[in-house]
């Protein structure tokens, strides 16, 4: 027998895509330098989400 794939709902698709923006946009203006915690406001992201993928860009010297 084949083996399905889930298929997923448009809702589905449309959330990841928008956490795949959030993500991005954090990122984006973590590199332009503004602070965490208005970025925290600008994007509605919960603050440790922020932490996380400042520090990371600040590891990787970005």
């Amino acid at each position: 027998m084949a083996r399905q794939k889930r298929k997923q709902s448009v809702e589905e698709l449309l959330v990841g895509l928008t956490e795949t923006i959030r993500d991005q946009t954090i990122v984006q203006l973590g590199l332009a330098g503004v602070p965490q915690q208005l970025i925290r406001e600008i994007v509605k992201a919960d603050i440790v989400r922020v932490n996380e993928i400042v520090k990371r860009l600040k590891k990787a010297g970005g």
